[in-house]
């Protein structure tokens, strides 16, 4: 497939006419549930219709290249070697394939682009798409310093343009627009970067080569799920795990000495939860699965049952459960450690439990004490 269509970009100049759009990546306080299953499959992204005359886009600035950029479009068109994607690219940039996309950087320059991809398992509606993209801007760009997001706009090809200012760790301020295309169980990612004195040179270039990308959705279905993550610190660094950067990141404090770390995928489907509770006490082991039971039936649901109870090796408890009345599934460890008790628990709707697992397995592979 190719987007076929020009995008939609901001001049620089017109920062100071948008309004900053608030991050919307984190859930709501209280008891950390799951929402009803719906009642209908998630939709497809809609047929792509082309416009009897093309959208407008920002004008040519400087330069003699590729809509007025101050670089040529390669003759070469990149493919990447696992053949989910294809794309054109500056003239004599740097490449650097990585499983999940490539890296194109100027030589002794500031700007760059990169695409990548991510299998999600199904195919996101609209809501579900907003989701996971508010979730990487939060996780990824968010850790930029002055991270702002300008802009969120829906493209005529169905993807979706973020458009944002940064500063990089040498305090350099970076412009970065990004599209976010879901096909199939894909979705591909375009970002391009470069500073705030080059974008208007850069960015009508940019826009051109992202019209470029042809995808191949069913080679990133074969793919494994959620594969760009980041590691996530336990409270008081007392464990480290790896997350999906598409995973949406909320903490609840609801309850007295209690604190949960909570990562929800997109659909909201399935969720990990990271419950560290200290009153400044021991809990003894001999007591220790009578209390993390009890917070089991407080925070997913009354009918908890119990399946499979097994001490592990590195002194950790396992347990299987599932609830009825939920519908849904779950697997927790709990520990203490001095006066902290950890648990940690997945738990996923049961018609998603066998798609979300080797999610779950992945992020117990990456489980460390430091």
């Amino acid at each position: 497939m190719t987007r076929k269509l020009n995008r939609m970009i901001y001049p620089l100049v017109a920062f100071v006419a948008l309004v900053a759009l608030a991050c919307t990546c984190g859930g709501s306080g209280g008891t950390p549930t799951l929402p009803p299953l719906p009642t209908q499959s998630p939709a497809t992204k809609p047929p792509v219709v082309l416009p009897t005359e093309p959208p407008a886009t920002k004008p040519p600035i400087g330069g003699g290249g590729a809509g007025g950029a101050p670089f040529e479009i390669s003759s070469d068109v990149y493919a990447h070697s696992s053949g989910a994607f294809s794309t054109s690219y500056p003239a004599g940039w740097e490449i650097e394939e990585r499983t999940d996309g490539v890296f194109v950087s100027e030589p002794d320059g500031p700007s760059s682009m990169d695409v990548s991809f991510t299998n999600v398992g199904v195919a996101l509606d609209s809501d579900s798409m907003n989701n996971y993209i508010q979730a990487l801007e939060y996780n990824w760009f968010g850790s930029f310093t002055d991270y702002t997001q300008v802009s969120v706009e829906t493209q005529q090809d169905g993807s979706v343009l973020v458009l944002k200012t940064l500063k990089i760790s040498d305090g350099t301020p970076y412009t970065v627009f990004s599209y976010y295309w879901p096909v199939g169980s894909a979705v591909y990612e375009q970002d391009f970067w470069t500073t705030d004195e080059n974008y208007d040179a850069y960015s009508g270039g940019f826009v051109e080569i992202a019209n470029t990308l042809q995808t191949n959705d069913a080679v990133v279905a074969r793919s494994p799920l959620y594969e760009f993550r980041f590691t996530y610190t336990c409270p008081n660094s007392l464990c480290t795990f790896s997350v999906p950067y598409g995973w949406a990141y909320s903490q609840d404090t609801t309850y007295k000495n209690t604190a949960v770390d909570i990562f929800t995928s997109p659909d909201n489907q399935t969720k990990v939860d990271n419950l560290a509770y200290d009153d400044g006490t021991v809990i003894n082991k001999s007591v220790a699965g009578a209390f993390a039971l009890g917070l089991l039936k407080d925070f997913y649901a009354k009918d908890i049952v119990i399946t499979d109870d097994q001490v592990q090796s590195d002194g950790s408890e396992r347990l299987l459960w599932y609830s009825k009345s939920g519908g849904y599934s779950g697997t927790t460890f709990f520990e203490t450690r001095g006066t902290t008790f950890l648990m940690l628990t997945w738990f996923s709707y049961d018609p998603y439990y066998d798609l979300y697992l080797p999610v779950w397995n992945d992020l117990l592979s990456t489980y460390d004490v430091p």
